[in-house]
Protein backbone atom coordinates (compact mmCIF):
# COMPACT_ATOMS: atom_id res chain seq x y z
CA UNK A 1 0.00 0.00 0.00
CA UNK A 2 1.03 3.63 -1.07
CA UNK A 3 2.40 5.45 2.24
CA UNK A 4 -0.36 7.80 3.23
CA UNK A 5 0.40 11.06 5.23
CA UNK A 6 -1.96 13.29 7.46
CA UNK A 7 0.70 15.81 8.52
CA UNK A 8 3.45 18.24 7.03
CA UNK A 9 6.17 16.91 8.98
CA UNK A 10 5.82 13.68 7.06
CA UNK A 11 6.20 14.45 3.95
CA UNK A 12 9.88 12.72 2.61
CA UNK A 13 9.78 14.48 -1.64
CA UNK A 14 11.01 17.46 -2.95
CA UNK A 15 7.50 18.87 -3.41
CA UNK A 16 7.32 21.18 -0.42
CA UNK A 17 5.62 24.15 -1.88
CA UNK A 18 2.79 21.68 -2.49
CA UNK A 19 2.87 21.03 0.97
CA UNK A 20 2.79 25.00 2.28
CA UNK A 21 0.29 25.28 -0.45
CA UNK A 22 -2.25 22.57 1.56
CA UNK A 23 -1.53 24.21 4.87
CA UNK A 24 -2.64 27.66 3.64
CA UNK A 25 -5.90 26.18 1.78
CA UNK A 26 -6.62 24.02 4.63
CA UNK A 27 -6.39 27.21 7.14
CA UNK A 28 -8.61 29.20 4.17
CA UNK A 29 -11.30 26.14 4.13
CA UNK A 30 -11.63 25.87 7.62
CA UNK A 31 -12.50 29.33 7.89
CA UNK A 32 -14.83 29.19 5.09
CA UNK A 33 -16.85 25.89 5.55
CA UNK A 34 -19.42 27.06 7.68
CA UNK A 35 -21.74 24.06 7.36
CA UNK A 36 -22.89 21.80 10.13
CA UNK A 37 -21.31 18.36 10.56
CA UNK A 38 -23.44 15.50 9.45
CA UNK A 39 -25.40 17.74 6.87
CA UNK A 40 -25.15 16.37 3.65
CA UNK A 41 -23.05 18.25 0.68
CA UNK A 42 -24.86 19.99 -2.15
CA UNK A 43 -24.27 21.70 -5.10
CA UNK A 44 -20.73 22.40 -5.51
CA UNK A 45 -21.43 26.02 -7.12
CA UNK A 46 -23.25 27.33 -4.40
CA UNK A 47 -22.41 29.65 -2.08
CA UNK A 48 -20.23 28.11 0.47
CA UNK A 49 -19.11 25.04 -1.08
CA UNK A 50 -17.77 27.49 -4.24
CA UNK A 51 -15.62 29.18 -1.64
CA UNK A 52 -13.35 26.44 -0.35
CA UNK A 53 -10.22 25.25 -2.52
CA UNK A 54 -8.39 22.76 -3.72
CA UNK A 55 -4.84 23.30 -5.54
CA UNK A 56 -5.34 26.62 -6.88
CA UNK A 57 -9.15 25.93 -8.05
CA UNK A 58 -12.30 26.54 -6.40
CA UNK A 59 -14.59 23.50 -5.16
CA UNK A 60 -16.78 24.69 -7.66
CA UNK A 61 -14.90 23.78 -10.96
CA UNK A 62 -12.93 20.65 -9.60
CA UNK A 63 -14.59 19.55 -6.07
CA UNK A 64 -17.07 16.86 -6.97
CA UNK A 65 -14.98 13.62 -5.94
CA UNK A 66 -13.74 15.77 -2.99
CA UNK A 67 -17.10 15.91 -1.86
CA UNK A 68 -18.14 12.72 -2.79
CA UNK A 69 -15.68 11.37 0.00
CA UNK A 70 -16.77 13.74 2.55
CA UNK A 71 -20.98 12.61 1.55
CA UNK A 72 -20.14 8.67 1.80
CA UNK A 73 -18.59 9.92 5.69
CA UNK A 74 -21.42 11.32 6.51
CA UNK A 75 -23.89 8.59 5.57
CA UNK A 76 -21.51 6.20 7.50
CA UNK A 77 -21.40 8.27 10.68
CA UNK A 78 -17.33 9.25 10.33
CA UNK A 79 -16.35 12.37 11.83
CA UNK A 80 -14.28 14.13 9.43
CA UNK A 81 -15.52 17.47 7.60
CA UNK A 82 -14.88 18.55 4.25
CA UNK A 83 -12.17 20.59 5.00
CA UNK A 84 -9.94 17.73 6.58
CA UNK A 85 -10.64 15.57 3.55
CA UNK A 86 -9.01 18.29 0.83
CA UNK A 87 -6.50 18.50 3.40
CA UNK A 88 -5.47 14.89 3.36
CA UNK A 89 -5.89 14.89 -0.85
CA UNK A 90 -3.45 17.35 -0.62
CA UNK A 91 -0.97 16.36 0.89
CA UNK A 92 -0.94 13.00 -1.10
CA UNK A 93 -0.98 14.71 -3.56
CA UNK A 94 -4.19 13.49 -5.17
CA UNK A 95 -4.89 15.71 -8.08
CA UNK A 96 -5.93 14.30 -11.24
CA UNK A 97 -2.91 15.07 -13.65
CA UNK A 98 -2.12 18.61 -12.79
CA UNK A 99 -0.76 20.14 -9.29
CA UNK A 100 -3.51 22.79 -9.69
CA UNK A 101 -6.40 20.52 -9.11
CA UNK A 102 -7.54 21.73 -12.69
CA UNK A 103 -8.67 18.35 -13.38
CA UNK A 104 -9.86 17.62 -10.15
CA UNK A 105 -8.96 14.05 -8.41
CA UNK A 106 -8.28 10.81 -9.83
CA UNK A 107 -11.13 8.25 -9.57
CA UNK A 108 -9.49 5.27 -9.07
CA UNK A 109 -7.27 7.10 -6.85
CA UNK A 110 -9.88 7.78 -4.18
CA UNK A 111 -9.65 3.82 -2.95
CA UNK A 112 -6.38 4.94 -0.86
CA UNK A 113 -7.99 7.46 1.31
CA UNK A 114 -10.37 4.91 2.29
CA UNK A 115 -6.97 2.32 2.91
CA UNK A 116 -5.50 4.19 4.89
CA UNK A 117 -8.60 4.57 7.41
CA UNK A 118 -9.88 1.45 7.58
CA UNK A 119 -13.20 1.93 5.84
CA UNK A 120 -13.94 -1.32 3.78
CA UNK A 121 -15.03 -1.36 0.14
CA UNK A 122 -15.76 -3.14 -3.05
CA UNK A 123 -14.42 -1.67 -6.38
CA UNK A 124 -16.16 -1.54 -9.55
CA UNK A 125 -14.93 -0.90 -13.32
CA UNK A 126 -17.93 -2.57 -14.64
CA UNK A 127 -21.91 -0.94 -14.56
CA UNK A 128 -23.00 -4.40 -14.92
CA UNK A 129 -20.96 -5.83 -11.86
CA UNK A 130 -21.84 -2.58 -9.66
CA UNK A 131 -25.71 -3.28 -10.47
CA UNK A 132 -25.63 -7.16 -9.79
CA UNK A 133 -23.79 -6.58 -6.11
CA UNK A 134 -25.83 -3.76 -5.53
CA UNK A 135 -29.21 -6.14 -6.57
CA UNK A 136 -29.64 -7.07 -2.87
CA UNK A 137 -28.33 -4.22 -1.10
CA UNK A 138 -29.93 -2.02 1.13
CA UNK A 139 -29.11 0.71 3.41
CA UNK A 140 -25.25 1.28 1.99
CA UNK A 141 -23.63 4.29 -0.44
CA UNK A 142 -20.54 4.40 -2.50
CA UNK A 143 -18.95 6.73 -5.08
CA UNK A 144 -20.03 6.80 -8.39
CA UNK A 145 -18.03 8.28 -11.74
CA UNK A 146 -18.47 8.90 -15.04
CA UNK A 147 -18.06 10.94 -18.38
CA UNK A 148 -20.17 14.02 -18.71
CA UNK A 149 -19.62 13.85 -22.62
CA UNK A 150 -23.26 12.03 -23.24
CA UNK A 151 -22.07 8.33 -25.81
CA UNK A 152 -22.27 9.08 -30.00
CA UNK A 153 -21.51 6.38 -32.64
CA UNK A 154 -18.57 8.23 -34.27
CA UNK A 155 -15.13 6.74 -33.39
CA UNK A 156 -14.13 10.37 -32.93
CA UNK A 157 -16.20 10.16 -29.82
CA UNK A 158 -13.90 8.47 -28.11
CA UNK A 159 -11.18 11.57 -28.11
CA UNK A 160 -13.97 13.98 -27.29
CA UNK A 161 -14.20 12.43 -23.31
CA UNK A 162 -11.94 14.74 -22.08
CA UNK A 163 -13.35 18.09 -23.56
CA UNK A 164 -16.61 18.38 -21.09
CA UNK A 165 -14.80 16.38 -17.98
CA UNK A 166 -16.56 13.69 -15.43
CA UNK A 167 -18.27 13.93 -12.54
CA UNK A 168 -17.93 11.81 -8.65
CA UNK A 169 -20.90 11.96 -6.55
CA UNK A 170 -21.81 9.67 -3.73
CA UNK A 171 -25.20 7.85 -3.95
CA UNK A 172 -27.05 5.89 -1.00
CA UNK A 173 -29.03 2.84 -1.98
CA UNK A 174 -32.26 2.53 0.24
CA UNK A 175 -35.38 0.97 0.20
CA UNK A 176 -35.33 0.04 -3.40
CA UNK A 177 -34.46 3.81 -4.70
CA UNK A 178 -30.82 5.24 -5.06
CA UNK A 179 -30.69 9.04 -3.92
CA UNK A 180 -27.71 10.85 -5.28
CA UNK A 181 -25.95 13.79 -3.67
CA UNK A 182 -24.26 16.85 -5.27
CA UNK A 183 -25.46 15.90 -9.16
CA UNK A 184 -24.75 18.97 -10.31
CA UNK A 185 -23.65 22.41 -9.11
CA UNK A 186 -26.48 24.22 -8.69
CA UNK A 187 -28.93 21.14 -7.12
CA UNK A 188 -29.55 22.06 -2.80
CA UNK A 189 -31.22 18.61 -2.35
CA UNK A 190 -30.73 14.78 -3.31
CA UNK A 191 -31.63 13.65 -6.72
CA UNK A 192 -33.67 10.25 -6.42
CA UNK A 193 -33.26 7.44 -8.93
CA UNK A 194 -34.46 3.55 -9.90
CA UNK A 195 -31.03 2.37 -10.39
CA UNK A 196 -27.58 3.56 -10.61
CA UNK A 197 -27.22 3.21 -14.11
CA UNK A 198 -29.84 5.46 -14.65
CA UNK A 199 -27.99 8.21 -12.78
CA UNK A 200 -25.29 8.57 -15.77
CA UNK A 201 -27.58 7.25 -18.51
CA UNK A 202 -26.11 7.33 -21.74
CA UNK A 203 -22.83 8.31 -20.50
CA UNK A 204 -19.85 6.59 -19.88
CA UNK A 205 -18.89 4.86 -16.72
CA UNK A 206 -15.44 5.21 -15.60
CA UNK A 207 -15.70 3.37 -11.80
CA UNK A 208 -17.31 3.07 -8.52
CA UNK A 209 -17.00 1.91 -5.14
CA UNK A 210 -19.83 0.66 -2.34
CA UNK A 211 -18.49 0.98 1.31
CA UNK A 212 -19.14 -2.39 3.28
CA UNK A 213 -20.02 -0.20 6.31
CA UNK A 214 -24.01 0.55 6.53
CA UNK A 215 -25.47 3.70 5.90
CA UNK A 216 -27.70 6.04 8.82
CA UNK A 217 -30.56 5.80 6.23
CA UNK A 218 -34.27 6.61 8.09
Amino acid sequence: MKRWITAPEQYRGLQGYRIRRAEKNYIHNKEAFTIPAGRMLHGQGTDVLKRLVYGTHSLEWCGCELIAVANTLTLTGHKKLLPEVIYEFELNMMQFIFPSGYFGTAPRKMKRFYDHHGIPYHSFNSAALLEEYLKDKDKVCGILSFWNRERAGSRLFLFKFFTKGLHTVAFEKKYGKVYVYNRSNSVTAARQYNSVSEVFADRRFITAYVLDEKTNAL
